[in-house]
């Protein structure tokens, strides 16, 4: 069984992150293997590999449940159900609203001004 350390630059490689991030992991307790030795960080790789591992299962779980929620917000028709879009008005559409509740408030105030 292999015993060797490594410390928070090869450490950086493995994970594929910057040394500071590897050194908040480790202060947060998140990375396994970490210990602090003699005032340095050092790390077991195999730990550190068995980790990303871990967090690459963890991704694929979180994509998976994210697609079979999406499926289940289709309608029965199967067509998929919109969330959060927003007005479907077309900027032309909205510009021709405008102009027509700007003609209707010229035309209300040129009845009030011809009859007041």
């Amino acid at each position: 069984m292999n015993k060797e350390r490594i410390r928070i630059p090869a450490a950086a490689e493995i994970l594929g992150v910057e040394p500071r991030t590897v050194q908040a992991l480790a202060l947060r307790g998140e990375l396994p293997g970490a210990a602090k030795i003699g005032g340095l960080w050092t790390f077991d790789p195999a730990a550190l590999r068995s980790w990303i591992k871990s967090q690459e299962r963890l991704c694929q779980e979180k994509a998976q449940r994210t697609r079979r929620e999406k499926s289940r917000r289709n309608t029965a028709t199967g067509v998929a159900t919109r969330y959060g879009q927003g007005s479907r008005l077309h900027l032309g559409s909205i510009d021709s609203a405008y102009e027509q509740a700007m003609q209707k408030l010229r035309n209300a105030a040129s009845t009030k001004n011809a009859i007041g």
